[in-house]
This record gives C-alpha cells, structure tokens and sequence, in this order.
C-alpha cells in the first residue's frame, strides 16, 4: 500500500486552508483601527467645541480685564499682601498643583476667569487662559489618564491572558501624567492663536500617551485679549479602543481555535475514512488481480460512502469474474474432451480400414493435432485440479533436501539427454508443507529449465536455508530475461509464455503460474533473475522453514 506522505495529504491541506482563518482577526484589528481615527476626530470636535464655548463665556465681558495684569494696580502694601495671599490661595486651589509651581511669577489668577472655567463643565481635562502677555489667567484641571475599566465579562480571564501575552495591546500609564516639558508648547500656541483662528495640536508625552490641545481666542470688542486652551488626554478613547481590540482579538482567536480544531479533527476523520478503504480495497485483491478479501459497507451517506459502496460492488463483481475465469479451464477442459476423443476414435476407425500413402500421412497429422490438443486440456485441467487441492490440502512436517533430491534423481531417469546437477549447504531442512504440491511445483520449474536450456549444459537445482526461509533455486544457461521488472514479474501470471511461436510443444503459460500458486500458500514467494555472468537464469521459491 502506498504510504501518502503528510505534506501531500488532506491534513495538511486542512490546515493550510485554516490559516486562512487567521483573516479574521486582522479584519477586527483593521476595524478597531478605523473606530480608534472615528474617535479621535470626535474628541477633536468635541475639545473644539469646548474651548470655543469657554471663550464666548469669556469675551467681552467687562468685570473680566484681561488686557492688563488682571487686577488694579497695588495703592499701598496692604493691597499687595492681598493679592498676593489671593494668588497663594489660588495656587493651591488648583488641580493642577505642579504646573502652577514651574509656571512661578507668570501665573497671575483671576477670580471671575476661575468662576467660570470652574462652570465650564470640562472635566477630562485641564483648561489654560492665557492673555497677550503670556500670563496665565486661569488653570482648571489637570490632565489625567482614565484607568482601564474592570473586566467582568467571562471573557475577562482570556482578557488578562491576551494582556500578558501581548503587551503591547495596554501599556501601563501612570495615573497623572508629567507634562511639565510640554508648558512652552501651551503658551507658544496661545500666541498663534491671536491671529484668530482655531488651533488644534495633537503632543506625545511619555508611557505612549498622546494629548490633544485646542486653542480658541477670547474678544473683547474687537481685540483678541487672550486665549482659551483646552487640553485633554486620549486615555478614555484609547482605553475604549484597545478594549474593543482586546474583545475583537480573544473573540476572534477563540472562533480560529474552534474552527481549527474542528476543521483539523474533520481532516483527520476524512483522512482516516479514506485510508481505512484504501487498506481494505489493498487487501481485497491481490497483485495478481484476485480477490483475497471484501470491502466492508458502510453507514455514512456522503460522497466517500457512495465511493466505498461503488469499490464494494467493483470487488464483488470481480470476484465473480475471477471465479468464472477460474473456472473456465476446467469447463474448457471437461467440454473439449469429449469432442476429441470423438475426433480420436474417428482416427482410429480410419486407421483400420484401407488407406493410401498419402491418407496415412494426413492421419499421422492429424494424430500430432489431436494429441497436442489433449495435451493442453490436460494442463489447463491442471492448474484448476492444483488449485483445489491446495484449498483442502494438509501440510505435514517433510524433509525439503531429501524431497527434492529425490525428484531430482526421477528426473535424471526421465530425461536421459539432459545433466542435472542437485546441492544443498544442509543435510536436511524441515519445512511444513504439501510434498504433491512441492514436487509439482519443482516439475514446472525443471520443465521450463529444460526447455531454455542449451544443448550440453545442466540444470542446477539448489537447496538452501536463509534464515527462517527455505529456497529452492533451478538455473540454467541459456536465453536471458528482459530486463523491464515489470516483464519479469509477468512470467508468473496465468497465459503468459516467452517460448517462440514455432515451438511444436503446447505452451499456456501455466508451469510458472503453478509454480507461484505452490509458493504463496507456503507462505512463501517466487521470482527470477539473470544469472551474475548473464549467461543465464535463475528461479528461486522461498517457503518458510523449521531448520
């Protein structure tokens, strides 16, 4: 049986076609990607929005003064010691303690800016006004970085594993983040915002957070007095898109694992139904084209049960075809003897009455036809009888050396003209087998050596023990065997010869057939081969021995 490697099997090629599979999960992450742009163009519209609002609540306004320091200048240093212990409460009122402390002397608070950025109503984020100047008017807020949400979905445990194992998917992010660095860049844009535009910047700060900064200017009459800059982090919207990613991933990774395991095992029950009915169509016939077995039925009702079903139906009209082959000689034979002993009985009838020289030279041909046509009934009756004999046949302990050279001494008496020459490399070899088969099967042999042979030389029969095997070689010299295996391996079919048509003996092409009949109900097999000097052939049976 012919072993399909893995790389060419339907395994394999199930689970190249799963990999397709992974498709799916890079589909999700390209979709999170695009929702992860939606969202930040709607913060952007958003944080617009915002700083937009908190500059119309600022402009012209008149108990705001945002031209000048933001309060009346000091008449004596009782004033200055308020405001200044105003500016110190200021400062630690503010979310955002740490700015307030680098920006030092350029924050310059005022009590109406810090009213309403305090009923602004942004939240998520820090609010600067910034006049002309480059004064810091008003801080609210502070930048912060939402927290990941805790997971309770029973996905969360594949969640955490996908975490650990892919890092990347949620950076760890402190819970206030240090912009300090990032100050000049505010005030730097409050400046260009007095040009009166709108201005949106995107900053990356440390731990791969990104924040977004809008500034819008603040009026008074016609003048752009300062600016309103409002700054908010992408956490919440990247804490939003990563977990959309993390569900996408898990979900998606678990779908390509059930079906992988569920396409694999499919393969590997396809690929196991169709070696089972391999071995069994292997096993059913042999490589001589008969039928040694059957193929089982099945209950599945798919294409490979209709294909196991329709091998089924081929096997068992073969082995009706095979048995009406089989026995077609013996049919043959039983019905064309009557027909010549019929023609014999004619012959000899005309052999007693008067005859002419040249009716008795007709009557001699015909003799030689009748004769030869006898001959070739009797060995077609003959692999027929063998075959049923082995069938009920009863192997018994015999002496494979002594058998043999036995035969070989009828055979030296038989065939004055030809030299035989027998050896064996032991005294005795026990085998169990059937002597009438094995001595049949050795006249095949000797039979055909003889007739290949060439004049003068002998034919040697050798006995042999290799291992567990017993062989029996027959050599002789003469004509060579073809050199294509597969020509070789046909001598031992049924009606194959290699004799030349003009031979006036009857030639079936059965003596090898026989002979390999004989061998493989030993147990056993039979083939030929050139001899080393290619000066001639050899046959070797092998049966199994006792020693």
């Amino acid at each position: 049986m012919k072993k399909v490697a893995f790389v060419s099997s339907v395994r394999a090629k199930f689970l190249a076609a799963s990999v397709v599979l992974l498709l799916i999960p890079l589909v999700g992450f390209l979709f999170v990607r695009e929702l992860a742009g939606y969202l930040r163009v709607g913060q952007e519209q958003v944080a617009v929005a915002a700083a937009r609002l908190v500059a119309a609540s600022l402009s012209d306004r008149p108990e705001i003064n945002l031209r000048d320091t933001g309060a009346a200048p000091a008449t004596n240093e009782m004033d200055a010691a308020t405001q200044e212990r105003e500016r110190i409460v200021a400062m630690f009122s503010v979310s955002d303690a740490s700015t307030v402390a680098a920006l030092g002397n350029a924050y310059l608070p005022d009590k109406s800016v810090a009213r309403i950025l305090n009923q602004s109503g942004v939240r998520e984020g820090r609010i600067w006004v910034i006049d002309a100047r480059g004064r810091v008017r008003g801080l609210s807020g502070a930048l912060h970085s939402a927290p990941p949400p805790t997971a309770t979905s029973p996905l969360a445990p594949l969640t955490m594993i996908a975490r650990a194992v892919m890092p990347w998917l949620m950076p760890p992010v402190n819970n206030i983040l240090d912009d300090s660095d990032t100050t000049p860049q505010v005030l730097a844009q409050a400046q260009r915002s007095a040009l009166g535009a709108t201005s949106t910047e995107w900053r990356r700060l440390p731990l791969n957070v990104a924040v977004l900064s809008v500034a819008a200017p603040i009026w008074q009459q016609d003048s752009i007095v300062a600016a309103v800059v409002v700054e908010e982090t992408d956490s919440p919207y990247r804490n939003l898109a990563k977990n959309a990613a993390e569900s996408v991933m898990v979900i998606t990774l678990m779908v390509f694992l059930v079906v992988f395991v569920v396409l694999f095992g499919f393969a590997f029950r396809l690929a196991a139904r169709l070696s089972r009915l391999q071995r069994e169509a292997n096993r059913a016939i042999d490589a001589q084209g008969r039928v040694r077995g059957e193929i089982h039925a099945t209950t599945d009702r798919d294409e490979i049960g209709a294909l196991n079903e329709t091998l089924r139906a081929m096997v068992a009209r073969q082995a009706g075809y095979n048995s009406y082959l089989e026995q077609l000689a013996a049919r043959l034979s039983h019905e064309l003897r009557t027909p010549v002993a019929v023609v014999r009985s004619s012959l000899d009838n005309l052999r007693a009455g008067a005859m002419t020289e040249e009716d008795r030279i007709f009557l001699t041909r015909a003799d030689e036809g009748v004769a030869r046509l006898s001959q070739i009934i009797s060995r077609m009756a003959e692999a027929t009888q063998l075959e049923r004999l082995l069938q009920g046949a009863t192997r018994e302990r015999i002496d494979l050396v002594a058998l043999v050279g036995g035969c070989v001494a009828g055979y030296q008496q038989t065939f004055l003209r030809q030299r035989f020459v027998f050896t064996s490399d032991h005294d005795a070899i026990h085998v169990d087998a059937v002597p009438d088969a094995i001595a049949q099967m050795l006249d095949k042999l000797v039979q055909n050596a003889i007739g290949f042979a060439r004049a003068e030389t002998p034919v040697t029969v050798r006995v042999a023990m290799a291992g567990e095997r017993a062989t029996i070689s027959v050599e002789n010299l003469g004509p060579l065997l073809p050199d294509d295996p597969a020509a070789v391996a046909a001598l031992f079919d049924s009606m194959v010869s290699n004799r030349a048509a003009e031979s006036n003996e009857a030639h079936l092409g059965l003596g090898l057939y026989i002979a390999r009949l004989v061998a493989e109900f030993h147990g056993g097999g039979i083939e030929a081969e050139n001899l080393p000097g290619r000066d001639g052939v050899r046959f070797v049976v092998w049966v199994v021995g006792m020693g």
